[in-house]
Formats: structure tokens, sequence, C-alpha cells
């Protein structure tokens, strides 16, 4: 197949190009920055989905499926209207582009952000109450792109798939906070840690997306994208400290205590008028369980091929090996 990958160089969407060319597919990328986190791809432009222009240059390449990965996604510095703006309106102009340009299968990188934080664990068919403006946006696109399935359900073939925490080598976002923390000062943690944190390897990533590209059809599927099994916080940190140089935290606070910090760090925020990173929506969501369900793809025959041990061990040899890169570079980095 002729494939569009949107956010092309980002962390999953620079993988993914080079992962489906080895598959024998012919890939062509489009992002509006320029700075690929990994390996950046020779077939992709840059570009803007929000500018039909833009998508326009793709119109002669006779695409097949477009892989939509491109979304705002950040958990502070970014405001609600761009979050709609790149996540919602950005997938109403893709949309508008495939139907000019007949392309009737789309796969789209939604999020477990749909639901919201939920008390109790939920599958797909779990009650849509996203809790910020992200999940929000996402949804609406999810909306966007089930719209536009609607107006021909016999062709259009629609897979969205909902990913959690996602994590690997070169990616600096939760997990790699989490492990540097491990690594640099494992002081402080919140709570027992016994809650689930639902989170999913780039690696076993593909292989769903992959596999679900199989299973296009006319209509819409919904699919949880997460690693089994599902692991609590407090086992994740053992299987970060099981590797040399990290440790546990040696305190951990109660969640309580730890939200009232937050929040005196939002009213810093407030008074200064800029966000910052310490902020009571992370503490909370560190110390809320994140539990969602998988078992729709496996159900579907799915076979996970690596498991968060194996994914994790990588994901800390990268974090060893560019800390060590950071020191040869800035001697003051430690």
């Amino acid at each position: 197949m002729n494939i569009l990958v949107t956010g092309a160089n980002g962390f999953v969407g620079s993988r993914l190009m080079w992962f489906l060319e080895e598959k024998g597919h012919k890939v062509f990328g489009i992002d509006k920055r320029s700075y690929c986190l990994i390996n950046k791809h020779h077939n992709t432009i840059l570009g803007d989905i929000r500018k039909k222009e833009d998508l326009e240059k793709f119109s002669s390449r006779n695409i097949d499926l477009i892989i939509h990965c491109a979304a705002s996604k950040h958990d502070f510095g970014i405001s609600e209207e761009e979050y709609f703006s790149d996540n919602e309106y950005g997938t109403k102009v893709l949309m508008e582009f495939a139907s000019e340009a007949s392309i009737n299968k789309i796969i789209y990188y939604s999020t477990v952000s749909v639901y919201g934080h939920k008390s109790v664990p939920c599958d797909e068919s779990g009650k849509l109450q996203p809790d910020n403006p992200y999940g929000a946006s996402k949804l609406a696109g999810e909306f966007v792109i089930s719209n536009w399935q609607t107006h021909n359900p016999r062709q259009r073939q629609v897979v969205i798939l909902r990913p959690s925490i996602i994590y690997g080598p070169h990616n600096f976002a939760n997990m790699y906070n989490l492990i540097e923390m491990m690594h640099k000062r494992p002081w402080i943690s919140i709570g027992k840690g016994d809650h689930i944190k639902s989170m999913v390897s780039l690696n076993n990533l593909l292989d769903m997306t992959y596999f679900m590209m199989q299973q296009l059809k006319p209509g819409i599927e919904y699919v949880n994208t997460l690693d089994k099994p599902y692991i609590s916080v407090k086992k994740l940190m053992e299987i970060i400290a099981s590797n040399n140089d990290f440790k546990e935290p040696l305190i951990r606070i109660p969640e309580t205590f730890a939200l009232m910090v937050g929040k005196i760090f939002d009213l810093v925020s407030l008074i200064i008028g800029k966000e910052i990173p310490i902020n009571s929506d992370r503490m909370e969501k560190f110390s809320t369980s994140t539990h969602y369900f998988s078992e729709k793809i496996r159900n579907l025959g799915y076979e996970q091929r690596y498991t968060v041990e194996e994914e994790m061990g990588k994901t800390v040899d990268w974090f060893l090996a560019a800390h060590q890169d950071r020191q040869k570079m800035d001697p003051a980095y430690r």
C-alpha cells in the first residue's frame, strides 16, 4: 500500500515510517516541525495538516491509507485552543483531503484519555468522559473521523487506536521523567504505588498498528492498545530499579500532601502567568490509577512479542547512554 503518516517526525511517526517500509509498503510523511525525534525518513515533507495546500502535495501519490499520528499532546505549555486547533480542526482538514483524494482507509492514534481518569478499570465500552483539554480534543478528532465514515459507510474503513503512556528509547515524556528521577534523585514518590498505570512500548504499539491494518474493513473499530501484564507503579519502579544505577525512592509521601504541594505551584504559575512542570494535575495523574483493558485486540488474534521487562530494559539502556553523552557535552550536567 501507499501510506501517508502524519506527525512523521514525532516519536511514533518517525519509527512507524521505517517500520512500514520494512514491511514492503511505500510510505510518505508530513510534519509541521523539521526536527525529528529519532530518524527522519527521506519521504517526509515539512507541512501542516491544517493547510489543505500542504496535504495536496500528496494528491498524485495514490495514497491508500492515512495513519494519523499528528497531535498536540504535552501536558503543560499548550493552550486549550491549540489542542483543538491541531487535534480537531487538523483532523477535519485531513478528512476533507481524504474525501477529495478518494482515500477510504484511516488509522487514527487517539488516547485512553478520552475515557478520563476512571476509579474502576474500563475497556472500549467505557463511558467517554475526558477530564482534560488533550483528551477532549482527541475525542473531538474521533468524532470528526466517525462523521466522515458515516458519509460513505460501505467504502470507508476506520481503526481508532487508544494507547496510554507510550515509552521506549528516544522518548522524553512521562516515562523519561520517572527514569531520570530514579537515576538522579530517587528521594520521594507519591502514595503507596499500588495503583495500575497502563502503558505500551513503542515496539508493541507498532506491532498492534500493523495487526490492525490487516483488520481494516468497512465501519469503525475502536481498540485500546496496551502492554500486558497491567502493572502497578510500584512494580514498574521495581523493574527500573533492577537495572544498574537506578534505585527506588526512599520516601513515599501521602497523595493528599502531594496534591497540596501541586496546588501551591498552581498558584505560583497563576501569579507569574506561566505554566510550570510541577502542578496539581501532574501530581494527581501520577497518584491516580489509569487502568484500562486491552483484551479486544488480543481476542482478535494479536500476540504481544515484547515483555515490559525487555522494553523497559532497552529504554533504561538508552537513557544511560544519553545521560553519558550529555555529561560529555556539558560537564555541569549531573
